[in-house]
């Protein structure tokens, strides 16, 4: 199990992996029955370059169901936050990205459609959640959470049950939250955040709060960075979403523990796309196919993650419906998301700046 949570932290700084799908062609005849949404094995091969948000256990599930369906085609991977990954291909016209995979979310509107091109799954009909744009795709379902080291809360007599307790003066400089401009979770958190803490979205009291939690945290731009290090003890608490500290629990070894902030939470459907300038737009199309399949969340499920094909088999985790769900308005925090952002920013500055 060591070993296993030793290959989560590996992506902790965001860094990129390049993995290499099997040549064998053995590998195909021991897939078993084709599934019917999948192309053939002769029509995707050369090399496929996904750019995604997982780690390396979400990484490794791909590349087991890439490599039996299409052993003629390579896979490149490189890995880091949804921000950083965009920004990269916004700034190198030959970074080769064939996908985005993960950390594309249903209220990013048109957000990064610059850099993508519209696509439609060829399991579309099997999905529960729908990109009205037709360029997103989604496999999964996130709620947030809160990472807690039980071993230093209970040296610091505190307990956590939410955000509120989060505001306990002896954890100042004890938390660690990313950036909601640079993370997916860290603009998934703030959201969250704004619909628990205020008595209406975006308003003056759920600001007040998020000044207030600032004051107690320290910010990275790594969504990986939250839970690694809380796990690692060197923070009490993290803000975080949920799947990926569940997998890694779920696997042994972990010594951190999730908690459903009692305030409520917040659900919203995401996924990946094609990138408009894709050199390998079969096998970019075929990869999302994939992580849309009922084989590939079905997989993924048997240790993390909220399935959004209707095939699925029932994942592990807590039921959705036993949260008390606050609905979001995906078209206001489209429209109003650099405006949230900014104030983000200038909360930040004066509040490290006292």
């Amino acid at each position: 199990m060591k070993k296993t949570l030793f290959a989560f932290m590996l992506l902790a700084a965001g860094m990129c992996v390049y993995a290499l799908g099997s040549n064998d062609s053995k590998a195909a005849e021991s897939a078993g029955p084709r599934p019917a949404w999948a192309k053939s094995a002769d029509e995707v091969t050369g090399v496929v370059t996904i750019y995604t948000t997982f780690e390396e256990t979400q990484q490794q599930i791909i590349l087991d169901l890439w490599n039996k369906l299409y052993p003629k085609c390579k896979v490149e991977i490189v890995a880091d936050s949804v921000g950083t990954l965009v920004t990269k291909i916004r700034a190198d016209a030959s970074s080769k990205a064939d996908c985005i995979v993960g950390g594309m979310f249903a209220a990013d509107g048109t957000k990064y459609h610059d850099v993508l091109q519209p696509y439609t799954s060829t399991v579309e009909n099997e999905q529960l959640f729908h990109d009205k744009s037709g360029y997103y795709t989604y496999w999964d379902v996130q709620l947030m959470c809160l990472v807690v080291n039980p071993k230093i809360l209970k040296n610091l007599g505190v307990t956590v049950k939410g955000y509120q307790d989060c505001l306990n003066p002896k954890l100042k400089g004890k938390i660690i939250l990313a950036d909601p401009a640079a993370a997916s979770s860290g603009w998934r958190q703030l959201q969250t955040m704004l619909a628990c803490m205020g008595d209406t979205f975006d308003d003056a009291k759920g600001w007040a709060y998020v000044e207030k939690i600032m004051g107690q945290s320290f910010k990275t731009n790594s969504s990986k960075d939250v839970f690694n290090l809380v796990n690692e003890g060197e923070y009490a608490v993290g803000l975080s979403y949920e799947s990926t500290p569940a997998g890694i629990i779920s696997l042994g070894g972990a010594v951190m523990e999730i908690v459903y902030p009692v305030e409520g939470n917040t659900a919203m459907a995401s996924g990946g796309a094609v990138c408009k300038n894709s050199p390998n737009l079969t096998a970019a199309k075929a990869m999302i196919d994939l992580c849309a399949s009922k084989e590939f969340q079905d997989e993924r499920a048997k240790i993390f993650g909220r399935p959004t094909n209707s095939r699925c088999k029932p994942t592990n985790m807590p039921p959705t419906d036993s949260f008390k769900l606050i609905e979001l308005d995906h078209a206001y925090l489209s429209k109003n998301k650099d405006k949230m952002l900014e104030h983000w920013n200038d909360l930040w500055a004066k509040v490290k700046g006292r």
